[in-house]
């Protein structure tokens, strides 16, 4: 087997191989079997019995398997080569494995770059083989629990993300907001990501049961991206970071202990010290209000520098831009207002 994730794919729960492997290991059958063929297998294998055009389906595995020898199946698993076949592996290879079935497996997998599964007879435990690599099924709902634990963690950073943003929101409009403060949506938002694409990596071990948990996750990670990058468009320095893919990329390299230090993420950044003032261009407010073409954010923000200067800006002043006419201009005016008034500033003469 040249791709070995194709055999652990076709081992998730629900496809066709992993039903025969737990049949078998339900009726404490006991199995070894190889998935594909090659020289070097036919080499270590003696007996057996041939199966001419035999469709592979999980029960005539299971009934195979109460033969003593391997089974070796396709490596697409459509169809089952052979049964009872006696596997000889060169014993100067070391194993780590007891009992014969798996010294077996894991010599024979060395041997031919074959992957090969094992069934304990005694405890259903199921092992795959893949070259030096062994890996132990666990039951779905083992995975479940640990996945379910996994999503409350996100749940909980999600939370504390959405309480940091909200913060910066206010703290923008009133232009009281530190580097720090934005430092801290910036790692939260990181961890968060990072933590999400573990749960969905190991809810993809579900197989066709992960699809409810996929949904939680994509839920819980709604709109973090989006946040993140304007966050970045607003307050990271323009000197340094021209554009933001820059910026994304460093923090994706910061390892967990780098990005847990707000000193050192800072330092990368470009946001010390901690305590300064961060004055937001304005981008996240733009984007926050409907039917606002997102071709006019820049002009408007290249027009006024600075969310301050933005908010106190008059419908005169907006209608000089390119692309904003006499209505649109007004309904920036309304919009800025209500951002002002819900935090108990007002609008008083363009100021």
């Amino acid at each position: 087997m040249q791709n070995n994730n194709s055999e652990l794919t076709q081992l998730l729960p629900g496809e066709p191989l992993r039903i025969g492997v737990d049949l078998i290991a339900d009726k404490k059958s006991g199995a070894l079997i190889v998935i594909g063929s090659s020289a070097k297998l036919e080499k270590i294998s003696s007996g057996g019995v041939d199966l001419i055009n035999c469709e592979y389906s999980p029960e005539m595995l299971s009934e195979l398997a109460k033969m003593d020898g391997a089974i070796i199946v396709d490596e697409f698993v459509t169809k089952i080569l052979k049964a009872n076949v006696h596997l000889n592996p060169s014993d100067t290879l070391n194993t780590s494995q007891t009992g014969t079935r798996h010294r077996t497996a894991e010599r024979t997998a060395e041997e031919t770059s074959l992957t090969v599964i094992t069934v304990s007879e005694e405890s259903s435990l199921v092992k795959v083989f893949t070259n030096s690599d062994t890996t132990e099924l666990e039951e779905p709902s083992v995975i479940l629990g640990r996945v379910n634990e996994s999503l409350q963690s996100v749940d909980r950073m999600r939370r504390r993300f959405d309480d940091a943003v909200t913060e910066l929101g206010e703290l923008e409009i009133e232009n009281s907001l530190s580097n720090q403060q934005v430092l801290e949506v910036i790692q939260r938002g990181e961890l968060l990501t990072r933590l999400a694409k573990q749960v969905r990596s190991e809810a993809l071990r579900l197989g066709g049961e992960s699809g409810l948990v996929l949904i939680q996750i994509d839920s819980l990670e709604s709109g973090v991206t989006n946040t993140l990058n304007l966050v970045l468009k607003d307050h990271l320095p323009a000197k340094k970071y021209r554009n933001i893919a820059k910026a994304i990329d460093e923090i994706s390299r910061q390892s967990y202990e780098e990005l847990n230090d707000i000193n050192y993420l800072g330092s990368v950044l470009g946001k010390l010290p901690l305590d300064d003032l961060s004055t937001s261009k304005g981008y996240r407010v733009l984007a926050r209000l409907p039917n606002l073409p997102e071709n006019l954010h820049d002009s408007i923000i290249q027009k006024f520098k600075t969310l301050p200067k933005l908010l106190s800006a008059s419908p005169e002043k907006l209608y000089e831009i390119e692309g904003i006419g006499q209505g649109r201009a007004q309904q920036l005016r309304n919009y800025f207002d209500t951002l002002l008034k819900n935090i108990g500033f007002s609008y008083l003469n363009g100021h």
